[in-house]
């Protein structure tokens, strides 16, 4: 199908539909079947590889579902436009034909945070959402933007031990990446304390050799003074130490190490 025929085609349909919604004399909408009628369009669009035109007429529906107060009709329609405008946005990228101010990406993210904010604090959605545009974000090397919701999933899953370790690993290796190694450290310092004050299976245990090991290498990289060490840092360079630390000529031995920039 000619791809201008399509597009004209697909907002023939979007204006018919959204007319059928207009409030007419002793007649109210049937809005029910708008909705379904924008989720066919929806539908058809990704057929046809149009992303904007999906992620539109998603979000048209889950005004629909809005208004019939069916808030999990509302959320799926909203994430399923997000992911839309997101892949509008990849594709962009992709022929390196980004918009200016990134409009599908602003767009997209606009209706993720909309979908979130309709479920109460105790549910796990709005956690899965922030790890799904961190995802996103790093595959389209948006690392701006990710540290903000690598936060806000980190406060989401407090009190669910292993998504919050997984959180924090995340915005470790984050913080690795952009070249922040002190907040690295203290993010993976963080990790060993949680996984030392619960109970440590085999797991875990690899979790807390992994965290030590990289809170080795940073203190490496950062290389700091003996008096700015906690006791918990000192324990862990103790720990991976194998010569004697009262041994005289070690200590000569590691003040020789170069310093690592």
């Amino acid at each position: 199908m000619d791809l201008d025929f399509a597009n004209n085609d697909v907002l023939d349909q979007y204006i018919t539909i959204s007319n059928k919604l207009k409030k007419r004399f002793l007649k109210k909408p049937n809005v029910a079947e708008a909705c379904e009628s924008f989720i066919g369009l929806a539908k058809r669009c990704e057929t046809l590889e149009l992303p904007v035109y999906a992620g539109l007429s998603w979000i048209a529906a889950a005004r629909c579902e809005g208004s019939l107060c069916n808030n999990t009709g509302e959320t799926t329609c909203l994430t399923q436009s997000a992911r839309q405008l997101l892949k509008a946005e990849d594709s962009d990228r992709q022929i390196i034909c980004e918009t200016l101010f990134g409009e599908n990406l602003q767009a997209g993210l606009s209706c993720y945070a909309h979908a979130a904010s309709r479920f109460g604090e105790k549910s796990i959605f709005p956690l899965c959402i922030d790890l799904e545009i961190v995802d996103f974000l790093k595959r389209i090397d948006k690392i701006e933007y990710i540290e903000s919701y690598l936060k806000d999933a980190i406060e989401l899953s407090k009190g669910h031990s292993y998504s919050n370790i997984h959180c924090l690993e995340l915005i470790a290796s984050h913080f690795i990446k952009v070249g922040d190694y002190l907040a690295a450290l203290e993010t993976f310092f963080e990790i060993s304390k949680l996984i030392e004050n619960s109970l440590v299976n085999g797991s875990k245990s690899d979790k807390l050799l992994t965290c030590e090991i990289n809170c080795v290498f940073l203190l490496l990289i950062l290389r700091p003074s003996p008096q700015k060490l906690t006791p918990n840092l000192t324990k862990i360079l103790e720990k991976y130490t194998w010569d004697d630390f009262n041994d005289g000529s070690l200590t000569g031995k590691r003040a020789q190490l170069p310093r690592i920039n």
